[in-house]
C-alpha cells in the first residue's frame, strides 16, 4: 500500500473531500491486512493513495509555476525528506527495539538496507516488519517528475503536458501486459515501479487537466451523472477476478475512474462531499503516513498465526497504531515541519530551478 507523503496538510481545506479520500485509503489498507482482504480491495487503496499523491503534488507545482514560473527543486526534495525519513527510520527502530526484547519475530538484517534504499519493491525480501514496496514506488517516481514537468512545462501548456503523461501511462499498460506476457510468475507485476506509476501519472494528469480546484471549465460529467460513470469504471474492476486482468488493465481502468470521481468529489459540495469532508477524516489522513507504518508491524506482532484471540487483538493492534500515530505526529513531524518551514523563509534550502517563465 502507499500513503501520501506529501507535505501539504495546510492546504486540505482548499480541496474538499481529499482528507476523506486519504482516510478511506487508509482504512482499506489496514482492513486488508486485518485479514478482509476477500472483502475489501485492499490493492484499491494503494491505487487511491497513488491517484491521491500524484494529485496533490502536481497541483501544488502547477501553482508553483504559474506563480513563480519555475519549481524550486531544492524546496521540493526537502520537504519530501523531512516529510518521509524521520517518521520511516523511527518506526523500523521501533520494531527493531520490540524484536530485540523478544516481542516481535526476529527481524531479516538483510531486509534493512534494501528498505533503506528504497528498493523493496524490486528486492522483496521476507522478515521485515514494514511493507515498504509502495513508498518505494513514491519516492521513485518523485525524484524524476518534477525535473521533467519543469521541463515540458518550458514548451508545452498544462493540458499538453497531461496529454503527454496520459500516454506515458498507455507506455506502461504496455510494459505491464508484457511483463505479464513474458512471466510464468506475474504476482510480483504489480510491485514495480515502472507497471504501477501510471496509478500516480493519473491523478497528475487531472491536476494539468480539468483541474476541479484550478481550472473553471469542467468537461468530465460531475454530480449524479459523475459518480454514475466513476461506479460503471471502478465496479467491474472489484467484479473481474482473471489474474491477467488483475494485473494488467485493472489499474489503467482505476486510474480512469479515479479521474472522474475526484473530479466531481472535488467539485460538488453535497452530501457526499461532506460526508469525505470532516474532523474525524481530517484527523485520520493527519495520521496516515504513520499509521502507514506501523499497523502492519504491531498486527504481525499481536495477532497469533493460529487465529486465537484474533478480534481482540485486532482491535488492541490497531488502538495501538493510532496511539503510536498521534504520538509521532505531535512529538516528530509537527517540530520538523516547523523547522522546515524556519529553513525555508531563511533562504538555506537549495535554490535549484527548472520551469517556464509564464
Amino acid at each position: 500500500m502507499t500513503l501520501l507523503t506529501d507535505d501539504v496538510t495546510r492546504h486540505h481545506a482548499k480541496i474538499p473531500a481529499l482528507d476523506g479520500l486519504r482516510a478511506l485509503a487508509i482504512v482499506i489498507v489496514m482492513c486488508s491486512h486485518l485479514g478482509l482482504q476477500q472483502i475489501v480491495p485492499g490493492q484499491f487503496g494503494v491505487t487511491l493513495f497513488f491517484f491521491l499523491s500524484g494529485y496533490l503534488i502536481t497541483t501544488l507545482l502547477r501553482q508553483e509555476i504559474e506563480a513563480h514560473g519555475r519549481i524550486d527543486l531544492g524546496r521540493f526534495y526537502l520537504r519530501r525528506i523531512v516529510r518521509i525519513l524521520p517518521p520511516m527510520y523511527l518506526t523500523i527502530a521501533f520494531f527493531m527495539v520490540l524484536s530485540a526484547v523478544g516481542l516481535l519475530h526476529p527481524l531479516n538484517w538483510h531486509a534493512l538496507p534494501v528498505d533503506f534504499a528504497f528498493l523493496s519493491n524490486y528486492l522483496p525480501i521476507s522478515g521485515t516488519p514494514i511493507g515498504l514496496w509502495s513508498l518505494a514506488v513514491e519516492e521513485h517516481f518523485y525524484l524524476a517528475f518534477p525535473l521533467l514537468l519543469g521541463l515540458l512545462a518550458r514548451r508545452f501548456s498544462f493540458a499538453q503536458c497531461a496529454a503527454i503523461f496520459l500516454a506515458l501511462c498507455g507506455v506502461v499498460l504496455v510494459v505491464r501486459l508484457w511483463e505479464v506476457h513474458r512471466l510464468a510468475d506475474f504476482s510480483q507485476v504489480n510491485f514495480w515501479t515502472h507497471t504501477r506509476i501510471d496509478s500516480i501519472l493519473f491523478g497528475s494528469i487531472l491536476a494539468l487537466w480539468n483541474n476541479p480546484v484550478a481550472d473553471r471549465g469542467d468537461v468530465v460529467s460531475r454530480g449524479t451523472t459523475g459518480y454514475l460513470m466513476a461506479a460503471a469504471l471502478l465496479l467491474p474492476t472489484f467484479v473481474i477476478r482473471d489474474d491477467a486482468f488483475r494485473q494488467t488493465y485493472r489499474y489503467t481502468v482505476q486510474g480512469l475512474g479515479l479521474m472522474v470521481l475526484f473530479n466531481t468529489l472535488i467539485r460538488e459540495r453535497g452530501w457526499a462531499s461532506k460526508l469525505f469532508n470532516n474532523p474525524v477524516t481530517g484527523q485520520i489522513a493527519i495520521l496516515s503516513y504513520t499509521l502507514y507504518l506501523v499497523h502492519s508491524g504491531l498486527i504481525a506482532m499481536l495477532v497469533p498465526a493460529d487465529g486465537g484471540h484474533a478480534v481482540a487483538r485486532k482491535v488492541i493492534a490497531i488502538a495501538l497504531a493510532f496511539v503510536y500515530a498521534i504520538a509521532m505526529h505531535r512529538l516528530v513531524e509537527r517540530p520538523l515541519n516547523r523547522w522546515r518551514r524556519k529553513v525555508e523563509r531563511s533562504g538555506l534550502a537549495a535554490a535549484t530551478w527548472v520551469g517556464s517563465s509564464r
